[in-house]
């Protein structure tokens, strides 16, 4: 069963890697784009939609981007508030 929220990731591997969450689920499944290549968080807007039957044939299961403490992230995200803090006045 599909729901809302799960995330999928392409099988084929001649396109980009990255990572969809489903937003809804109907007739069809409509899929947002939440990440790049690198697996990074994105807002894309790109947005597909695709029989729940391909679902199933061109896609697999993926985790949640969002989940989890990532340290290297959490500091690249201190150093840029750091940054942008001190460049404000300069």
């Amino acid at each position: 069963m599909i729901d809302v929220g799960d995330h999928y990731r392409p099988i084929d591997h001649a396109s980009e890697p990255c990572v969809y969450r489903v937003v809804g689920a109907t007739d069809e499944v409509t899929l947002l784009r939440v990440t790049d290549g690198n697996g990074r968080r994105v807002n894309t807007g790109e947005i597909r939609r695709i029989a729940p039957s391909a679902l199933d044939a061109e896609f697999e299961r993926a985790e949640n981007p969002d989940a989890g403490f990532t340290p290297v992230a959490s500091v690249r995200n201190a150093l840029s508030g750091l940054y942008w803090s001190v460049r404000k006045y300069l």
